[in-house]
């Protein structure tokens, strides 16, 4: 009948206006960032159908959620900028801050939209007033100075713009080639280890490097001096093992300002040991206990130090500082290696070459701004130099990121259809690199859309045209009265 027709061509006509109201809002937001485009999806209706009967009931055109499909990185000059390259999702929240604190409505959301910035109570927010969530990393100490993320429940991200405290030195690496082939009685000037005291103040340890006085001779004393210390320290015996003598100079609260420490290194004579480190021990000190000393770790290139600092009242409090000299060790936090490259050595050369002198720790610092990194950290900067990890951002991931439910303000709810995979740190698992100081575009391509739009159009006039048809038929059949 030319009913069934005309019904069908009605459906035609609300599908295509529907996927018309698709393409009109991809056209809109082809510059709203973090926009996913919505397609349409035909699908056609049918009221009866056997093997030798079928009644068409048109078509409908249902949203094909285009949410896996990248959208264009395009840079940023704001440096709270997030885009996202590869899989993954920010999560987010709506809400609002006080100085008490965040307040949201504990409904997780993930966005691509990652134009944030820092509101009136330092929170990050995007454009469409989602806050982001993240692991929070706590702030370091001398005892942990390099704290990892929570790994507990997320966060809102909310930057301390405080001054930063110093942190006391509490570990030191130096390493240096010392001429295997210097002239007898040779001194060399080591360098300085800065470290930061225990007052936030930064204090230099000198090293001084004395060779024998001759082939198989002593090791030469530290006079006691304004400059030096407070006693001597006596020459070593003659033809001893060790080769080199270091002292190690550093300002102290002691009458005299400053205070030595003497370590003498042995090197290896063997083939298989031939210039590197094999043992240290230390010579003597010029300073009373309270002021330096000095302790090796046995079997280790670790030295001890227990320094009083200058700027403290007598007797300072002991500040304890790990002076690695021996080869790295791949285990974190222990001591370094002796008898193994990568450390202190004497190899062939006549001058010493210093390689690597490095100290933790750091004075006060106030607030200078905020960087985030491929690997998705967001640490503040401070006038000190120093960065300080405050977050590491936790990409959400799924096995189906077009089954993710639409929201507001280019925001996603999770659905069964989803997949929820979990949270995963940037270029872990399946998730991808965060590309700072940059935004991820619309996904919408205008080309696509004006040719989706005329297809749409034509189609839209071709049903018109259809009822148009059907009710001529039902016009001849009125006129059959006549």
């Amino acid at each position: 009948m030319a009913t069934v027709a005309m019904n069908s061509a009605i459906s035609g006509l609300n599908a295509f206006q529907t996927a018309i109201n698709y393409i009109s809002d991809n056209v809109a937001n082809s510059q709203t960032i973090g926009f996913k485009r919505i397609d349409a999806n035909f699908s056609s209706y049918v009221s009866a159908s056997s093997q030798r009967f079928f009644n068409p009931g048109g078509a409908t055109a249902r949203p094909d959620f285009v949410n896996s499909l990248q959208g264009t990185i395009i840079q940023d000059a704001s440096p709270t900028s997030i885009a996202i390259a590869g899989a993954g999702w920010l999560p987010v929240e709506d809400g609002a801050t006080n100085a008490s604190g965040f307040s949201g409505n504990n409904i997780r959301q993930f966005t691509r939209r990652g134009d944030f910035s820092l509101d009136q109570n330092s929170y990050m927010v995007n454009g469409a007033g989602k806050y982001l969530f993240a692991r929070s990393v706590p702030r370091p100490t001398t005892a942990v100075p390099n704290p990892q993320p929570n790994q507990g429940s997320l966060v809102p991200v909310q930057i301390n713009t405080s001054q930063l405290p110093a942190l006391a030195t509490a570990n030191a690496t130096y390493a240096a080639n010392i001429p295997s082939n210097a002239v007898a009685g040779t001194t060399f000037n080591g360098g300085t280890i800065t470290i930061t005291d225990a007052n936030g103040a930064a204090q230099p340890v000198s090293v001084t490097w004395y060779n024998r006085t001759t082939a198989g001779g002593t090791l030469p004393g530290v006079a006691a001096s304004t400059t030096t210390g407070t006693n001597a320290i006596a020459a070593s015996a003659a033809a001893t093992v060790p080769q080199w003598r270091a002292v190690l100079t550093v300002p102290t609260s002691s009458p005299n300002n400053y205070e030595s420490i003497a370590l003498d290194f042995s090197f290896g004579t063997t083939t298989t040991t031939a210039g590197l480190l094999t043992g240290i021990t230390v010579a003597g000190t010029t300073a009373p206990g309270t002021q330096l000393a000095a302790a090796v770790t046995a079997g280790t290139g670790r030295v001890v130090l227990s320094y009083g600092a200058p700027s403290l009242t007598a007797p300072p409090p002991a500040q304890s500082i790990n002076v690695e000299f021996g080869a790295p060790n791949a285990t974190a936090g222990s001591a370094s290696q002796l008898n193994v490259a990568g450390g202190t050595s004497q190899f062939g050369g006549t001058s010493i070459s210093l390689s690597n002198i490095l100290a933790d720790g750091y004075s006060a610092g106030s607030y200078n701004g905020l960087a985030i990194d491929t690997n998705g950290n967001i640490y503040s900067t401070y006038s000190n130099g120093q960065r300080l990890r405050q977050y590491q951002l936790a990409l959400g991931t799924f096995n189906n990121a077009d089954g993710l439910v639409r929201q507001n303000g280019e925001a996603f709810l999770d659905s069964p259809a989803a997949g929820f995979i979990g949270y995963q740190a940037a270029l872990t698992g399946q998730a991808g690199g965060v590309n700072p100081n940059a935004l991820e575009n619309s996904n919408t391509d205008i080309g696509q859309e004006f040719t989706k739009m005329i297809v749409a159009q034509r189609s839209y006039s071709a049903n018109a045209r259809m009822i148009t048809t059907a009710d001529e038929m039902l016009q001849e059949v009125v006129n059959l009265k006549r």
